[in-house]
This record gives C-alpha cells, sequence and structure tokens, in this order.
C-alpha cells in the first residue's frame, strides 16, 4: 500500500487521517474506525473517505493492505524515517532498504501490459523525444544514451525553450517521453501535449499515479516509492525510475539479440580507444 502515491488527491481532512495512519501504522491495524477516528481527531467520515480516496472498498480492506504491508516490510528490513539523531551508519542502512523497498514495490506493482507496450511501440518508432528537467534531466540523458547504444535515434531535451522548439520537429510514428516524479512539471507535461498534437505516440514515467502528465500521456509508468522523510526530494524514486529505463532498453535489445550483443562489443571497443 502506497498512501504517498495518492496523497496529493486527497482532502486536508483525509491527510490528516493519512498522515496517522502512516506514522502509526502498526498500532492501526489493531484499531476500530472509531478509535482511529478518535486519535486522529478526526471525524469517522473522513476515514471512510480516506479510505476509498485510496483505492480501498472500506476500512476493513485498508488494514488487511495495512498489515500485509507491515510484514513485508520486516521482511524487507525497512524503517521509513530518518531521525536526526541516526549516525552515517544508521542513515545508509535506512537508505539502502527505501531503494530496496521502492525497487521490490515497482517491480510488484507495474502494469505489465503497459511496459510490453511501451517496448513494442520504441521497437518501431522512427524517432525517440525524451524530455525531463531538474532531477529528471539526468534520467532523460541516460535514457537516450541506452536507446543510441542500442541502434535507437533517440534525442533528450533538458530546457524548456528547445523542449518545445524540438515538437515542431515531431510526426507520425514518433514516440515522445516525458520523466517527472511529481507527474506535474509543467514544461514536460506541455511538450508532451504537443508531441501528441504533432501525431506523436507518448509515454509518462512518473511517481503518481493520476498526475497531469498521466492524463496526456498515451502509456503511463508508474514508480511505486517509499515514504522515508529525506531532506532532498525522491532518493528511492529515482532508483526505481532508472530501472524502469534499464527494463525498457534491455527488453528492447532482446528483440534483437544478436543485433544488440555485436553494438554492445563495439561500443565497448569504441569507448576503450578513448584517450582520457
Amino acid at each position: 500500500m502506497s498512501i504517498k502515491n495518492n496523497y496529493k488527491k486527497l482532502t486536508d481532512a483525509e491527510k490528516k487521517v493519512a498522515d496517522y495512519i502512516v506514522k502509526n501504522s502498526s498500532e492501526v491495524i489493531v484499531m476500530s474506525i472509531s478509535e482511529l477516528s478518535e486519535k486522529s481527531n478526526s471525524a469517522k467520515s473522513a476515514v471512510i473517505r480516506c479510505c476509498k480516496s485510496l483505492g480501498f472498498n472500506g476500512y476493513s480492506d485498508l488494514k488487511i493492505s495495512l498489515a500485509m504491508e507491515l510484514s513485508k516490510n520486516k521482511q524487507l528490513n525497512y524503517t521509513p524515517y530518518i531521525s536526526p539523531d541516526d549516525n552515517a551508519g544508521d542513515i545508509l542502512d535506512k537508505v539502502f532498504s527505501a531503494n530496496v523497498k521502492a525497487l521490490h514495490d515497482t517491480a510488484e506493482k507495474t502494469d505489465r501490459k503497459v511496459l510490453q507496450n511501451v517496448v513494442d511501440l520504441l521497437s518501431l518508432a522512427k524517432t525517440v523525444y525524451i524530455y525531463g528537467i531538474g532531477t529528471s534531466a539526468s534520467l532523460a540523458r541516460e535514457f537516450q544514451y541506452r536507446l543510441m547504444q542500442f541502434g535507437y535515434t533517440a534525442i533528450y531535451y533538458t530546457d524548456v525553450p528547445s523542449m518545445k522548439i524540438s515538437t515542431m520537429n515531431i510526426k507520425k510514428g514518433d514516440v515522445a517521453i516525458g520523466i517527472s516524479h511529481s507527474g506535474r512539471t509543467i514544461a514536460t507535461v506541455d511538450a508532451l501535449k504537443l508531441a501528441d498534437n504533432m501525431g506523436a505516440d507518448t509515454v509518462c514515467i512518473t511517481s503518481y499515479p493520476e498526475s497531469e502528465i498521466t492524463k496526456v500521456s498515451d502509456y503511463s509508468i508508474e514508480i511505486f516509492s517509499d515514504e522515508i522523510q529525506y531532506p532532498v526530494e525522491a532518493v528511492s524514486a529515482r532508483i526505481a525510475h532508472l530501472s524502469i529505463i534499464d527494463a525498457i532498453c534491455i527488453a528492447l535489445s532482446a528483440k534483437n539479440y544478436e543485433s544488440a550483443i555485436i553494438r554492445a562489443k563495439n561500443a565497448h571497443d569504441l569507448v576503450n580507444t578513448i584517450r582520457h
């Protein structure tokens, strides 16, 4: 269960309930709805609405999912919060366990049919346009480099003017990919809208289902990251994003396995000729 992925669509009253659940998960699984209402200083109706908004049939359904999540977290040795009192070793353990959980949850919950559709789409693409700014810029660049290694024509754009101007060159048969952790990056959303207007197929990679970028994409691949509180945004989500990119590129290489092996060897030989 990921409250984080659906948190932004909750009302203020529902967020109050969700916040209490996240901070007191082990206690909530044995609470009645009246007890949770009292403990979170919320109305019973707010608890019920929160459950519905998070995608559950009701409070009992939420508690079952929460109990399963806690069991899985225990198996993964997952501790969700960093404390100011933690030393560097404690933080390393928590960061690594958060990253492992993000990968585990994303692999478990990713829609395999959508993933396959994206791979099939990219295998036939004339040109792949990849958009990402801020912390998504490095992912866009990495995606482009890997596609290029396997023989695909791919271009990445990480500044707003170039992103918009590039869409003037897009044609039917091209694929536009937007990477946005929040799903609300205006420039990336706008680029996909413009690409769609030009006839391209559109794909997004994001951490938030039903965010703005998913609404302008033909295919949406969503990351399920941890609830950990970092002083910087989305550390574990970036690991999951990169792993999705890896999965896509390796699946593409498997479609043309012999050619991919030859290209990988040639790329390795070329890199070895670079003088430092």
